[in-house]
């Protein structure tokens, strides 16, 4: 593929709803390029940004795919984002490399949750936007009702910068507003200019007059222009909706069928006329040492490459995607990645376009490749110029809501797992993975059930063992709440030099967060000090193995004031298990309870949704602390159980049709209810029973 200056190159991120027509206008605008012989299927698995195996099984898109087209010597590097919040990170990470956003909508079903997601990750990035309403040759295409609803449901005075011909099936073409011209589509998405249709004459007349009051309020002069003349000529309209949609007030709406290509062409001219190039957005952000600075576009800087995409080919191995911020790549360079002062060699350069690679010689400023096999670096470094001392900010990435165990169905199969868990941990920075020992499991955590599934599948097909995913174990503690004193003698003859240890023990409760406090009474040598270590550990051992269902003790302080020792039997071992022992029979005596952590929960959703979610959380034990306005949003802040919000993901996504979000932080722990208490000991003693 030859090499674009930074003038003719966009960078555009497709992003909204799942099954709103993004991954099938991608594969439109390759085909109509050239780019690709064929106009693949979202239904086949032969489109060319969702190539992943589990993207072609399920039919939606997981990861962020980056296709080149050209159009009129302009190179557009198309970024097909996922719809579904639970690749929140391939969805930012793939609009952070954009230079404007593209928010598909689907013509019968206008806007919905992904189209919200989309708006406000774009809005966050400050990327212009701009709508394509998708699939008007279906059953039930509204262009007009999918207009309105961005406006009333999104806030937004999008302008229509074309108008469909024809409805449903019958739709055949498009008016452009700007060459003020009908345009009839024949099956190879080739256009030919028409009579505006006398019936659309009315309305076309409006929609006209409102472009170009859009396109005079991008410029200063063109205002003046406008107001003095009353028209704009084609090419101002064109520089004040290309001023106006950098500066973001200008939101221009599309429509198009993607399958049969009507109304493609004409976008693809209008990415090209009025989206901004790399070097007229803003800076990136980087930090040198406690710095900020800012990285701009300019192709004779020092060269600087943000990595946003790591992926795995089985054939190539580790492909890293990046964006070049400054300067020229070329072919086979050495680069330092800033954050980790390593030197990487980027070998053969390359563009990806479905499962093909082409070749590339260098790569400008603003342009988007990718090379192979580097050793350190992954999604979020810097690689830059040697002198180049600033790292770029990584994206901002939210922390996991979902968590499951993972369980090898075969023991001993769970080793196997972790090298693979890491691999998968390097190319997606949301998933999160965390072993308890002391609960026996490993849990990922991620975004959401869809997210973790498709982990576990692709963990099994590396590793080659069946695994499962369960609710994990909740990370109970256990402490006291009274004060209990008592003595323990473990004494054992054996035939020759026995094992006697006596211990008093006292435990009496600390304040929540006090942790464990060892305290050594003993005076007098009735217990030499040479065993207070014994001593120590043999609780601490205790403190592991729980009271009341196995659950590590807290908040606890132990004091040994007497004993009795033996001048030949007594040994470390002989304390150790006396002490164990004792805090066994003295904990039992303490009036022992349970303790649950008690999450902060921060769920975000539009205001007609607040009267289910506050029931929701009242029925899983939550209590609602407070609430804030968003927006249009409400933000509802509560504390409830860890137990309840394993899956509590699925349950906001049912409640709220997926237009609600949620954090969640550890707050506390907290007593649990004498039923719950109940339930959770008896579950343990059965699980003891049947393990021996």
């Amino acid at each position: 593929m030859k090499t674009f200056t930074t003038d003719r190159i966009r960078n555009i991120a497709l992003a909204g709803h799942p099954g709103s027509g993004k991954t099938t206008l991608t594969e439109a605008l390759l085909f109509l390029t050239k780019s690709t012989d064929r106009l693949g299927r979202v239904e086949d698995g032969n489109t060319a940004s969702d190539c992943d195996a589990e993207e072609i099984r399920r039919h939606i898109s997981i990861l962020a795919g980056v296709v080149p087209a050209v159009h009129r010597d302009t190179k557009i590097n198309i970024i097909d984002t996922p719809g579904t919040a639970d690749f929140l990170g391939e969805i930012r990470n793939g609009l952070r490399v954009a230079d404007a956003c593209v928010i598909t909508v689907d013509a019968t079903a206008g806007v919905a949750a992904g189209t919200e997601l989309a708006l406000e990750t774009a809005t966050e990035f400050g990327l212009p936007v701009c709508f394509v309403v998708t699939k008007l040759d279906k059953e039930h295409a509204d262009f007009e009702k999918a207009v309105q609803s961005i406006r009333d449901e999104l806030g937004i005075n999008a302008t229509p910068v074309v108008l469909p011909i024809g409805k449903e099936a019958n739709f055949k073409g498009l008016v452009d507003l700007i060459e003020k011209h009908g345009i009839a589509y024949d099956d190879r998405g080739t256009g030919k200019s028409i009579d505006v249709p006398a019936d659309l004459k009315d309305g076309y007349a409006a929609a006209e007059t409102a472009l170009q009051e859009s396109a005079a309020e991008g410029k200063d002069e063109l205002i003046e222009k406008y107001f003095e003349h009353g028209e704009l000529s084609d090419e101002e309209v064109r520089q004040g909706l290309h001023a106006g949609f950098l500066a973001r007030r200008v939101c221009p709406i599309f429509c198009l069928s993607s399958a049969s290509l009507t109304g493609v062409q004409r976008l693809l001219d209008f990415i090209v006329n009025v989206f901004p190039a790399p070097h007229e957005r803003a800076p990136f952000r980087a930090k040198d040492g406690d710095k900020e600075v800012e990285i701009a576009c300019d192709a004779a800087g020092k060269p600087v490459a943000f990595v946003f995409k790591t992926v795995s080919d089985p054939f190539t191995g580790k492909v890293t995607h990046f964006r070049v911020l400054s300067g020229t790549v070329g072919d086979d360079v050495h680069l330092t990645n800033v954050g980790k002062s390593a030197d990487e060699r980027l070998g053969h350069l390359f563009a990806v376009i479905g499962k093909k690679h082409e070749a590339l010689s260098e790569v400008h400023a603003g342009d988007i490749a990718a090379c192979a096999k580097l050793n350190v670096t992954l999604t979020g470094d810097t690689l830059a110029d040697p002198k180049v001392t600033a790292a770029v900010v990584p994206t901002p990435l939210p922390e996991p809501t979902t968590q499951m165990a993972i369980h090898a169905k075969s023991k001993g199969d769970e080793e196997k797992i972790g090298v693979h868990l890491h691999k998968l941990t390097d190319q997606d920075p949301t998933l999160h993975v965390v072993r308890q020992a002391h609960l026996a499991q490993t849990v990922l955590m991620g975004m959401g059930e869809t997210h973790l599934d498709v982990v576990l599948n692709r963990l099994r097909e590396m590793a080659k063992i069946e695994l499962e995913l369960r609710v994990p174990r909740v990370d109970y503690r256990e402490t006291i709440t009274g004060k209990a004193q008592d003595v323990y003698r473990h004494k054992k003859q054996t035939g020759g030099a026995g094992q006697f240890g006596e211990v008093h023990l006292r435990l009496e409760p600390l304040a929540e967060g006090g942790g464990f406090e060892f305290v050594w009474e003993v005076v007098g040598g009735n217990i030499p000090t040479n065993f207070k270590g014994a001593c120590e550990k043999g609780i601490r051992q205790g403190l592991e193995g729980g009271i009341l269902a196995g659950c590590r003790v807290v908040d606890i302080r132990a004091a040994v004031y007497d004993g009795k020792y033996h001048p030949v039997d007594s040994k470390d071992i002989a304390f150790q298990i006396a002490a164990y022992e004792a805090f066994k029979k003295v904990a039992a005596m303490a009036k022992p309870v349970l303790l649950e952590p008690i999450c902060r929960i921060a769920i975000t959703v539009p205001e007609r949704y607040m009267g289910d979610i506050m029931g929701d959380l009242n029925s899983k034990r939550g209590r609602i602390i407070g609430t804030d306005a968003q927006g249009k949003k409400t933000v509802i802040n509560a504390l409830i159980p860890q137990g309840e919000i394993f899956t509590y993901s699925r349950d906001l996504r049912s409640l709220t049709q997926g237009r609600g979000t949620f954090t969640v932080a550890f707050d506390h722990l907290e007593r649990v209810p004498p039923d719950v208490q109940a339930k959770v000991v008896a579950a343990y003693q059965k699980e003891k029973e049947e393990a021996h």
